[in-house]
């Protein structure tokens, strides 16, 4: 399976989860590990929860990828969502860097999110308003396409992604840094 079909379906695999329970919470951070030829090669995948472990502040949802005949699992995806919170907290925004290697990421139009919504069926609000934040795993999706050839892929959100915002990543020598109007969006560490 090419990675932008497993992406999806780990997405999909995703929304069947009980969304009460996860509703209004946001990915904070994503893991994603692949035995690449395995999974590359596999013609279908067929995908698992884990345990899931909670606190006062999270969820840490492991979702395993598992091809037919192998005990081991050929994927390992595990997302940190963070519950939503009563109090009111200001956003500590990241002031992005000046990178001479800055290139075009994307920018998604709200048709783009609301439709990733109804493909996956992802039923969170935040991804269906007027003004929708893009979903965690359409841009990891995102990444991992432009960067192909993926085993491991660890994602960092530092603050949402919106509808319509010019993206753009940079490389610094350790991470690509996806950025808009001057500010951190997330970090992707790409292997």
């Amino acid at each position: 399976m090419n990675i932008y079909d497993r992406m999806m379906a780990i997405g999909t695999k995703m929304t069947e989860m009980d969304a009460s329970t996860y509703q209004g919470a946001f990915i904070g951070k994503i893991s994603y590990m692949a035995e690449k030829e395995q999974a590359g090669q596999a013609g279908s995948i067929r995908y698992e929860f884990g345990a899931v472990k909670e606190n006062a502040f999270m969820y840490i949802l492991p979702i395993l990828g598992y091809v037919d005949g192998e005990e081991s699992p050929v994927e390992k995806f595990t997302v940190t969502l963070v519950k939503p919170s009563d109090k009111e907290k200001e956003l500590k925004r990241v002031e992005a860097a000046s990178y001479d290697n800055a290139e075009d990421f994307h920018t998604f139009s709200k048709e783009e999110v609301y439709s990733f919504s109804k493909e996956t069926g992802d039923q969170n609000k935040i991804h269906l308003t007027d003004h929708p934040v893009v979903q965690g795993m359409l841009l990891l999706r995102t990444a991992a396409v432009k960067a192909d050839d993926v085993a491991r892929i660890d994602v960092k959100f530092v603050e949402p992604s919106y509808a319509e915002e010019e993206l753009k990543w940079a490389y610094d020598g350790r991470d690509y840094v996806l950025f808009a109007d001057g500010y951190v969006k997330a970090t992707f560490r790409i292997k």
